[in-house]
């Protein structure tokens, strides 16, 4: 590197290492305060209207989780390369996705939320979601502007208020009469008020100069270099996302069949929606490795290296398997207990519908993991096939899951069964693309270890006399360290391991 080029690489360093910490700050703020949510709601609604709004946000959150992901990244990359000019061109096709996305779900409100699912009272809260389903098309590509531009304070600013306005808006029209309809309206107004509050932050660079005038090329062209990219983005997202979210509208739609009555029917979805809260929490806490697995890879197949792609995919996946079975361990050891910590005692009856629902969010967070490998290398369609194979999985377990069950919580555990069965095929789905074509996956000797210990400790956590909130937080403890120790003294955790953990903790100082 020469002397002039080192003022801006150190410039570039310390801007990524600033926004990175202001995007981290960002989304621990947005758990919390999401984790906040259910825990106001399922006591200001109760299990019946808990789990009417959590169909209703499924619906709209497969929608949303799409077009969100898509729209930041591609946004970025269209700003990066076209600045003010790719903003503005960029901003009318997201307007035009939102009404056309939104307004279809207001016209299909009637077909899924009384036809499909069964409910007289979902089209009205699913005609609410479309308000939010258009201003988020909006609002993630202003979002992706921010993240293009390197605005990244300002990027995570505006999450931040969004998840704070949401949480307020929400618990606050939840507290009246209007409930359930209240709860919808809130999350509508908060998602009108930070489009325009976004639109407000990014005025200069929307009606702003052009940075390069030279290419103009016409706005086809533009659209359909935007949408080449855009669109295999969505599809591998809308396929991530009904495997996430498809259970409990499948489960709406079966079960409101049956013997069971309406009213009970959305008490089994509140009381799972409380289970899904504790069991995503490893596929979001390891979401973070996704962001560092992509670019290597990504170079790395760029470049040839088939020997650091295959060390790192082994080694990624391997340290995310032992992360992911301390958490497991204590989800699936102590289900009664954790449930309890945040949520009243009639959701305990979910116990059984977590710990299954935990132990396939093991094997799930490794489909992710795998499918961002397959990814990085350029193989959109690939990964896209695979994740559309864990949703057929998720589909016919669920399925099966209801159908051979006799109702109640039965049905609910038939449920959480079918959807970790499904989620478990996905990882055997990933794993052997991922090993025919890269060399490497989990090696069977630490899929062994790791299953071990995190059976051992889950075991020992419901043996240990503890109860309580207190009781449970002291029993996740014991759990952890019960399943750290196992890892040590199988082998799978070493010297070596730990000196690695020492080398990156000794260099972040």
């Amino acid at each position: 590197m020469s002397t002039d080029d080192k003022p801006t690489a150190d410039r570039a360093a310390r801007d990524g290492a600033r926004g990175a910490a202001f995007i981290t700050l960002a989304k621990l703020w947005f758990m919390a305060t999401g984790f906040l949510q259910p825990l106001v709601l399922t006591r200001l609604l109760g299990t019946d209207g808990y789990g009417l709004y959590a169909l209703a946000l499924s619906a709209i959150s497969i929608v949303n989780n799409v077009v969100v992901t898509g729209s930041i990244q591609s946004m970025s990359r269209a700003v990066i390369q076209g600045g003010g000019r790719a903003l503005r061109r960029g901003l009318l096709l997201h307007a035009a996705l939102g009404v056309t996305l939104g307004g279809s779900l207001a016209l299909g409100a009637d077909a899924l939320g009384a036809g499909v699912l069964h409910d007289s009272r979902l089209p009205g809260l699913l005609r609410l979601g479309a308000i939010v389903v258009a201003d988020y098309s909006v609002y993630a590509a202003l979002v992706g502007a921010f993240n293009g531009r390197h605005r990244f304070a300002t990027q995570a600013a505006l999450d931040i208020t969004f998840s704070t306005m949401r949480t307020g808006l929400l618990i606050a029209f939840a507290s009246t009469s209007m409930r359930v309809t209240g709860a919808m309206t809130g999350f509508a107004i908060a998602s009108a008020v930070i489009v325009a509050v976004a639109f407000f932050a990014a005025r200069r660079d929307v009606f702003g100069p052009d940075e390069d005038t030279s290419a103009r090329e016409p706005f086809g062209a533009f659209a359909k270099t935007y949408g080449s990219f855009f669109a295999p983005v969505l599809v591998y997202q809308l396929a991530l996302n009904l495997v996430l979210q498809v259970d409990g509208l499948l489960y709406k739609a079966l079960a409101s069949r049956g013997a069971m009555t309406e009213t009970e029917v959305n008490a089994m979805v509140g009381v799972y929606k409380a289970a899904q809260t504790f069991a995503f929490l490893p596929y979001q806490l390891l979401l973070s490795v996704t962001f560092v697995v992509f670019p290597i890879v990504n170079r790395a197949t760029l470049d040839g290296d088939k020997e650091t792609t295959r060390a790192f995919v082994e080694g990624a996946l391997r340290f995310s398997a032992m992360a992911l079975g301390a958490m497991v361990a204590v989800l699936a050891g102590l289900p009664r207990g954790v449930l309890s910590l945040a949520f009243k005692p009639e959701y305990a009856v979910g116990e059984t519908a977590l710990r299954a629902l935990a132990l396939g969010q093991g094997a799930f967070s490794l489909s992710v993991i795998g499918t961002t490998i397959v990814l990085a290398a350029g193989r959109t369609r690939a990964a896209t096939a695979i994740m559309l194979v864990t949703l057929a999985g998720v589909v016919v377990g669920d399925v099966v899951g209801v159908q051979t069950s006799h109702g109640g919580v039965s049905s609910l555990n038939g449920l959480a069964v079918g959807t970790a069965a499904g989620w478990v095929f996905g990882v055997v789905a990933v794993g052997l693309y991922v090993r025919s074509e890269f060399g490497a996956f989990l090696r069977a000797a630490t899929v062994g270890r790791v299953v071990l210990a995190t059976a051992v400790a889950a075991l020992a956590a419901g043996a240990l006399p503890l109860h309580g909130k207190v009781g449970t937080l002291v029993a996740a403890a014991v759990t952890g360290v019960v399943y750290v120790a196992l890892l040590a003294l199988t082998g799978e955790l070493g010297r070596a391991e730990i000196d690695r953990v020492k080398r990156i903790a000794r260099r972040g100082r």
